[in-house]
């Protein structure tokens, strides 16, 4: 078995934690062989802080990039070329003027944000203070294939940017979803984080079949289908709700712990 869960909404407390009930779940299902991994739209250094609360793997950027947490190397990355993100961005920009826009380069390590961006976020958007944020203008932010874009524009509401976006010529050719924050994460077409973990259980030999995620936003809706079994968070919004088999206790009550800890309960064979 492994098992595959979100970070923020949904493993994280509501404090942004990692609480000492859902550590020790963590460590006793790795003792007992099941594989727990992070899918999270942040990215690598957004979840230093817990890295050694966490098992070997980790998804990143939405499931474009897999990392190996303890050789500090990236197993398979799921890129964007620019020429795609270029085309996206400017078609929004036609359709939204005044869309600002970021790209998440190198591994994640490059976070390429547009002039006037950093004015409409949060330290909470991107585990990074806006004051040390680029003002890059719109070519260098494309300028090179990244692991997801990010848009965000300073008054349409985030409904009104997404059906904006879903009406533009290229939009067969993204994937366009978000993670409760108002803003729109894009990647390439088929990037998602059921892609990334499908390439991670393949490498593993892992079944599809005995997988379990756990999520509670849009961006969790295709890991919760393709899993073998799934939980979305009682603080899960609708469309993840409506795509797990299951519902969970919120984050706020260890609900991912608690499964866990039920699992590991049933016979071995389950695991």
């Amino acid at each position: 078995m492994l098992i595959a869960t979100d970070l923020d909404g949904t493993l994280l407390t509501p404090q942004g934690a990692i609480s000492p009930r859902t550590r020790d779940a963590i460590r006793a299902a790795e003792r007992a062989g099941v594989p727990v991994v992070p899918v999270t739209a942040r990215q690598i250094y957004g979840i230093q802080t817990w890295r050694d609360d966490l098992g070997r793997w980790a998804l990143c950027s939405n499931g474009a990039i897999c990392w190996d947490l303890r050789a500090r190397t990236v197993l398979f990355r799921q890129p964007m070329p620019s020429a795609l993100a270029s085309e996206f961005a400017h078609g929004l920009l036609e359709a939204a003027p005044g869309t600002r826009f970021l790209t998440i380069k190198d591994d994640g390590f490059t976070f390429a944000s547009q002039r006037g961006y950093a004015e409409l976020t949060t330290f909470a958007d991107h585990s990074r203070e806006p004051a040390e944020m680029p003002a890059l203008d719109l070519d260098e932010v494309l300028d090179g294939d990244c692991l997801k874009m990010v848009a965000r524009h300073p008054s349409l509401p985030i409904e009104e940017l997404a059906a904006r976006a879903s009406g533009l010529s290229v939009a067969d050719e993204v994937h366009v979803t978000t993670s409760g924050k108002p803003m729109l994460e894009i990647s390439a077409k088929g990037v998602t984080k059921d892609s990334g973990l499908a390439m991670l259980c393949d490498h593993l030999g892992v079944d599809q079949r005995d997988t379990v995620a756990f999520g509670d936003g849009a961006n969790d809706v295709e890991m919760l289908e393709w899993a073998g079994d799934s939980y979305a968070m009682a603080n899960a919004v609708p469309l993840a709700a409506a795509a797990a088999r299951h519902q969970a206790p919120s984050n706020a009550e260890d609900g991912v712990a608690q499964i866990i800890e039920a699992l590991l309960a049933e016979p071995a064979d389950r695991c």
